[in-house]
């Protein structure tokens, strides 16, 4: 008996199955680009705690993070053709950006949604972050999600604007805008006493185009428990936040992504850094995922928890 074809035919059953591991194995590490940097901008590697300061074009990785000092700014755009533009007296940690291998270089500007599967991950500690992402494949996987010290935006094919900041007053105050698509905000105060920890009620509000809402947190300096969460009514976005938003825009993410291409060679790089620095990293929690508050002599409370999800026409 003749067994080669069976073998033959095992063989090939083999390949279709670990095929889609194989598709899966390319995702790595995507390539970041800080452009159009105004004032005094940083950032800290994995594992470190001395800023480092960045210059025009500098490549960044998952495990940066980029602090910005007052009148100082920056625009990080990303190989999936989305770019934050991150303002003053802020700290953002690029906690993972993950994408499959570019085919071809791109050019950002040319870019109408994003050229294959990708993963953003970002925490904004403090400060205030307007972002463009580009339509994502989300049937395939993509996502693109902002964390803050009171909650998670869920991003998708949006333009939007993010607002954190501690008051010296010892509040939290959080303004969500959206130009586009539509947001869902749903909040939810977690207190805890000793060892106990009391969940309490949860509100969700749907932010739609040209809308924003915004929370304020009390916050014990004591103790760091944050205590009468409050949640406003979505209202119409105020002519600050539109203006806010369309300097942002115009004066810097377009410009940016007229100006920033990513080769397949450059991806590989990142790849090839992440993977080193990674490696390379000291143990135990690195300083690029912390958070902290920028009021002096305070820690970020972890005890609000305020989710946000968009939900805009289909990725």
């Amino acid at each position: 008996m003749n067994r080669r074809p069976f073998i033959r035919l095992l063989l090939l059953v083999a390949a279709l199955a670990f095929a889609p591991l194989a598709v899966l194995a390319q995702t790595q590490a995507g390539a970041i680009k800080a452009v159009l940097l105004r004032g005094t901008v940083a950032k800290i590697p994995l594992g470190g705690t001395t800023p480092v300061p960045l210059t025009e074009g500098a490549a960044l990785i998952e495990t940066d993070t980029v602090i910005t000092d007052k009148d100082s700014g920056a625009v990080l755009v990303f190989a999936n053709g989305s770019s934050v533009k991150l303002g003053a007296s802020s700290r953002l940690a690029i906690e993972e950006f993950k994408m499959d291998p570019l085919g071809d270089d791109i050019a950002v500007a040319a870019l109408q949604r994003e050229p294959n599967v990708s993963k953003t991950r970002l925490n904004l500690a403090y400060g205030e972050v307007v972002g463009n992402v580009k339509k994502l494949n989300k049937d395939r996987g993509s996502s693109f999600d902002i964390k803050t010290p009171v909650g998670a935006a869920g991003i998708r094919g949006t333009t939007f604007r993010i607002v954190m900041r501690f008051e010296a007053n010892g509040q939290i105050t959080f303004t969500l805008s959206t130009a586009e698509g539509t947001v869902r905000f749903s909040g939810t105060v977690q207190v805890s006493s000793g060892t106990t920890t009391q969940t309490g009620t949860t509100q969700e509000t749907d932010v739609s185009d040209g809308q924003q809402v915004n929370a304020v947190a009390t916050i014990n300096p004591t103790t760091n428990q944050v205590s009468g969460v409050q949640v406003s009514a979505t209202q119409p976005i105020t002519a600050e936040e539109v203006q806010a938003i369309t300097i942002a825009v115009t004066q810097g993410i377009q410009q940016a992504q007229q100006t920033t291409t990513f080769t397949t060679t450059e991806q590989q790089q990142a790849a090839q850094q992440t993977n080193t620095t990674q490696q390379s990293g000291t143990t135990g929690t690195s300083d690029s995922t912390k958070t902290e508050q920028k009021t002096e002599g305070q820690t970020t409370p972890q005890t609000l928890i305020l989710d946000v999800v968009t939900r805009s026409g289909s990725g």
